[in-house]
């Protein structure tokens, strides 16, 4: 027997048995890193999609809330809302899943004069800068987005307090002031002060300076007629240059062509802009403390209906100084008390007061008979209560904020980090 062969293959066995031995070693540990590695970049993955959850929950809370009220809200003394000219601060928004076991935050910061969303110092726009985290805090993702208006009115609105494509005819007491620009009324047809004394219209005095306004607001919509203006018109003196009557440019114009003169829009955008923030009403009443787009008429339809409506408005207060509102009524109008009104009126049909309102801003006066879409029968705007027509360029370049509703991001503006 050949003891010395044996011996060989024993060694040799050994041998590779330590080789193979320690080859699984080697692929053990090798496997070991790569699920730890694996297990690291999966949790990794893990915390930077919390991180961008959160920040794009961020964002969007942000964007709604830019459209409920601008960078700058404030509650005022009487439970109004309002703006302060002071951006806000949110502080961390913490945000809990429906199990209640994950906790991730995040931060946002708002810009209203960053360049590259609009620039300069207005209200109207900005950048969100919104940064959310992990639920350990180790993952951060930041992301960015410009908002700004919608466009709602053209070339900011009219600059005049009452528009009218047909007649307007005023006996009772009316004063009708424009302390901004020198016209007080721009009719398509026949402007007439009836037998009352008691009417007139005034425009800024030329001894005052130009009337910013935002800096001068409280100045501008005075309702003393007697501050800072001078008369034009009235019964004695007749129709002045601050009177614009008969101009075809507006009396020839069909309903929904007027209506394209001021809005960025049809009726029926206009409309559905409303119901998008719930403000489309079946009665002038319902929109007292409301401010932005207000539709009133038409509350089961998503169209512009054709039924004929009349509508009253008795009293509140519609709109603010700092959230006007733009209340279009879909028929005709009749003010019979005292309301309180800031912004925009537009009537469709027929609008006549006999009561004494208090409306700053503008008011615009279509005069279509909405079941037949022609022109209403003269005048389409009477007024023989006591009235007061202040304008307000409530829609201006001024630092104010976007009405109600009327925001949206801009196209190209997203940037993620």
């Amino acid at each position: 027997m050949n003891y010395k062969r044996i011996k060989q293959r024993g060694a040799a066995t050994l041998l590779t048995s330590v080789i193979i031995f320690i080859a699984i070693t080697i692929v053990a540990m090798l496997s070991g890193k790569t699920i730890l590695n694996e297990t690291k970049i999966a949790a990794d993955n893990y915390r930077i999609s919390q991180a961008v959850a959160a920040a794009s929950y961020a964002m969007d809370y942000s964007v709604n809330y830019f459209n409920s009220g601008g960078f700058d809200q404030v509650i005022n003394a009487d439970g109004t809302s309002g703006s302060d000219g002071i951006a806000d601060v949110l502080g961390a928004l913490t945000l809990t899943s429906a199990d209640s076991f994950l906790t991730t935050a995040a931060t946002v910061e708002f810009e209203h004069d960053a360049a590259g969303c609009g620039g300069g110092t207005s209200w109207k726009s900005g950048m969100i800068t919104a940064t959310g985290f992990s639920d350990d805090g180790l993952a951060t993702r930041q992301i960015t987005q410009c908002v700004g208006p919608l466009g709602l009115l053209k070339d900011e609105g009219p600059d005049q307090p009452l528009v009218s494509r047909g007649q307007v005819f005023l006996t009772g007491t009316s004063n009708i002031v424009n302390r901004y620009t020198n016209t007080t009324v721009w009719s398509g047809n026949e402007f007439t002060i009836g037998s009352s004394a008691s009417i007139q219209t005034f425009i800024k005095d030329s001894a005052v300076g130009v009337l910013d306004p935002v800096n001068d607001l409280n100045q501008l919509i005075n309702v003393d007629e007697n501050t800072d203006t001078q008369l034009v018109s009235n019964k004695n003196l007749g129709n002045g240059l601050d009177i614009i009557d008969n101009d075809p440019s507006l009396g020839g114009l069909t309903g929904d062509a007027f209506f394209g003169n001021f809005f960025q829009g049809s009726k029926e955008i206009i409309k559905g802009r409303a119901d998008d923030i719930g403000q489309v009403f079946d009665n002038p009443s319902d929109a007292a403390d409301k401010s932005g787009i207000i539709w009133i008429g038409d509350t089961s339809s998503t169209d512009v209906s054709t039924t004929a409506a009349s509508y009253t408005l008795g009293g509140g207060t519609i709109g603010s100084i700092t959230a006007p509102a733009v209340l279009i009524i879909n028929g005709d109008l009749s003010i019979n008390g005292n309301p309180i009104i800031y912004g925009l009126v537009y009537v469709i049909g027929k609008y006549s007061i006999t009561g004494n309102p208090d409306i700053i801003g503008s008011n615009i006066v279509e005069g279509t008979d909405i079941t037949s879409g022609s022109s209403a029968s003269a005048p389409v705007f009477t007024g023989n209560g006591t009235l007061d027509l202040i304008y307000w360029p409530a829609f201006g370049d001024g630092d104010g904020n976007p009405i109600l509703g009327q925001t949206a991001v801009i196209s190209g503006s997203w940037r993620d980090w």
